[in-house]
């Protein structure tokens, strides 16, 4: 971005990027058709480079999404206008601004959110578990590669490999691109289901930069995770207790940073700043997901997030009940972050001696290093501890979470 253009642009434009892109790309490649998803992000690309040089001489229009969409629409018309077909689709590209009617005209049994759709589209039974999340998260949620590395506990490289090598896969297998027949869907929904889940921690929890919450991205996974609940192709106790989880976690987006910019832990945010009308959302769907027989991932952490939710503190809560949760979570993901979560859970339960017992060594994890140093102190341990605290602030993602660690340093004192 050139140093010319006013900041309110930059900021303006910024948060189109974040807020907006995704959902231009979904609709332009719904109309396009799914198989154009290239032109479509490309299109949408040029429309925010378009608005960030133009609209500091010719003003911020009334409507800048409904702008970015219209631009969007003709840039995809140039790029389209030496195939056969290119100058049919003028026609057919409606405008792409949300209108009370897009839903109309559509079978009940199809997807009628174009991002929901897009998400079933690119998780393609043709690629890996993995590449269908890692692409989905790239292409609709619109994640970085060193956002989806964070997320998915990789290195970035291999992650821009894995979208070359699923892009070059569906090439090679003749695959078009496009949102299945509704009784396909259930087939791709659990890949959909983990794509939304990384895309809400990474709203929830950013893998670099100023902040450490981006509430848009959790949002948009709390409205999508409440749509996949709702279609009748897709609905059922897992769709509902993703849709749980996500509803329940983010009622304590206000809390998770206070007023002076310091990350707040669990056990010290106001429990009454939380939002009670996503714990009362959170709940209902938790209530729904409890029929039916299967027990998944998105039960059981919907589950802890429940207990976390309803407790009226840090040490009323059923550590003991939590304990035994991770330990059947580890059971279907024996991911290191849940282990370092049941042991962080094991040390509130049966104090901080068997927690410090039970963290697993996790190489260069800065949550990790707090969690040793935060029980390495209860124990009065503390130069120990320093040197924990030390390392997690010098690994920490956000500037949030490194202040946090300033402050349990200073809370240990000098030397």
């Amino acid at each position: 971005m050139a140093n010319d253009v006013p900041n309110d642009v930059h900021r303006l434009v910024d948060s189109l990027a974040r807020d907006s892109a995704s959902r231009l790309v979904a609709a332009l490649a719904r109309r396009l058709g799914t198989g154009r998803i290239a032109v479509a992000e490309d299109a949408v690309q040029h429309a925010l480079l378009q608005a960030l040089s133009s609209w500091p001489f010719r003003g911020v229009p009334d409507q800048p999404n409904a702008w970015l969409a219209v631009v969007a629409k003709n840039r995809a018309l140039d790029l389209l206008r030496h195939e056969t077909r290119g100058i049919a689709l003028a026609d057919d590209l409606l405008p792409l601004a949300p209108s009370a009617s897009a839903s109309e005209g559509r079978f009940d049994r199809e997807l009628n959110d174009d991002e929901l759709a897009l998400l079933f589209a690119v998780c393609h039974p043709a690629l890996s578990l993995e590449m269908r999340v890692t692409f989905a998260l790239k292409i609709v949620c619109g994640l970085t590669v060193a956002q989806i590395a964070n997320g998915l506990l990789s290195e970035p490289a291999a992650i821009a490999q894995r979208l070359v090598r699923a892009r070059r896969q569906l090439e090679a297998s003749n695959v078009a691109i496009e949102t299945p027949p509704p009784d396909h869907l259930a087939d791709r929904a659990e890949s959909v289901r983990t794509a939304l889940y990384l895309m809400f921690n990474e709203g929830y929890s950013a893998s670099s930069g100023e902040a450490l919450v981006q509430p848009e991205f959790c949002v948009e996974a709390v409205r999508l995770a409440r749509a996949l609940a709702q279609h009748p192709m897709t609905a059922g106790p897992a769709s509902d207790a993703l849709a749980a989880l996500l509803a329940l976690t983010a009622a304590r987006l206000p809390t998770r940073v206070g007023p002076d910019g310091v990350a707040q832990l669990l056990e010290d945010q106001p429990r009454d700043q939380w939002d009670q009308g996503l714990i009362v959302l959170g709940l209902a769907h938790l209530e729904r997901a409890a029929r039916g027989d299967e027990l998944t991932v998105w039960h059981l952490r919907a589950e802890i997030a429940a207990l976390h939710a309803t407790a009226p503190s840090a040490a009323e809560t059923d550590w003991h009940r939590i304990v035994a949760i991770y330990e059947e979570l580890h059971d279907l993901d024996s991911s290191p972050m849940v282990a370092l979560a049941h042991a962080i859970a094991i040390g509130r339960a049966e104090g901080p001696a068997k927690g410090l017992a039970a963290l697993p060594s996790i190489e260069a994890n800065p949550y990790g290093e707090a969690a040793r140093g935060v029980f390495l102190t209860e124990l009065g341990r503390c130069e120990e501890a320093r040197r924990h605290f030390e390392m997690a602030r010098s690994l920490a993602h956000t500037e949030p979470e490194r202040r946090l660690m300033e402050r349990r340093l200073l809370s240990i004192g000098p030397r």
